[in-house]
Formats: structure tokens, sequence, C-alpha cells
């Protein structure tokens, strides 16, 4: 049984996730800074108050998906950890340890 991994796609795809993570841990701050920067306009508050809901609905939402990204990248970097490992010592084994005459 052949196993094909493309080591270069699980890589990219670890990249990919962490940055993803990053992102997403700080959405919360940029929220924030919308919901400031929103202020009152003509002194009326139904828009921050709909960013603020917006904000609060969707930080616990953020936070599992967050949670599952990590889940997934930790995943993906076990296996190319692993099977990085596995590589080379099955390399090592393969190699001749000495030259018979």
């Amino acid at each position: 049984m052949d196993v094909m991994l493309d080591l270069e796609r699980l890589k990219q795809a670890r990249t990919s996730l962490g940055s993803a993570v990053e992102s997403f841990k700080g959405a919360s701050s940029f929220n924030n800074d919308l919901e400031r920067a929103v202020a009152e306009p003509d002194d009326r508050s139904s828009l921050r108050r709909k960013v603020s809901d917006f904000e609060s609905d969707w930080n616990g939402r953020r936070g599992d998906l967050t949670e599952m990204l990590e889940e997934i990248h930790k995943g993906i970097d076990t296996i190319i950890t692993e099977w990085d490992r596995w590589d080379t010592e099955t390399a090592a084994e393969l190699e001749p340890t000495g030259t018979v005459r």
C-alpha cells in the first residue's frame, strides 16, 4: 500500500490556518475599535448598538470556530512532524551500515 502525502500543501494549510487563528483572536479588538469609531452619529445610538449586538453574537461563535481551527492546525502539525520523523528514521534504516566486499 502506497501512501502519498503532499507535505508542501499540508505546510501551506498549516500556515494559513495559523494566520486564520491569529486573525480570529484579534477580531475582538478590531470590533471594539469599530464600535468606538461608530460613536453616536447625529446623537443616535442605534448604529452603535447594532455593532455592539453583532459583536456580542459573533464573539461566542468566533471563539468556537477559533477552537476548531486550532485543533485542525494542531492535527496538521502533528501529521507533518510525525511524517518527517518517520521519513528520517526510515531513510536511516535503509542506508547501508557498511560495505561488504
